[in-house]
């Protein structure tokens, strides 16, 4: 995964309140977001997840969401498909018209 700084601070932020959460990141997302290497040439941070970290994402993402930015989770949606149910569910669909392509999470505790 490729993301641009925005991303990257919303989802330090997210594993820094592992403590605090209800239901914190998923096992080990915290070493990859803090092992992320920048590529110099596209100011992009580069990170490997797993599926399961991925779901974790799209939450940390949604509670950005919520915490009043959306552009972070949006561009998630968009690039990867993924978005938190909660968030599928309340607006129209990632896509103009179309919920096509959009996976929606259903294997962490928060799913519908």
């Amino acid at each position: 995964m490729e993301w641009i700084p925005a991303q990257m601070t919303a989802l330090r932020l997210f594993v820094a309140l592992t403590g605090r959460l209800r239901v914190p990141p998923a096992e080990g997302l915290a070493e990859r977001v803090r092992g992320a290497r920048r590529e110099a040439g596209t100011n992009r941070h580069v990170v490997y997840l797993s599926q399961e970290q991925m779901t974790s994402v799209a939450y940390g993402f949604w509670l950005h969401k919520m915490s009043g930015s959306a552009f972070e989770a949006n561009r998630f949606a968009r690039d990867y498909g993924i978005a938190h149910p909660t968030a599928a569910a309340a607006e129209p669909a990632a896509r103009p018209g179309s919920a096509e392509g959009l996976r929606i999470c259903t294997c962490g505790p928060w799913a519908l």
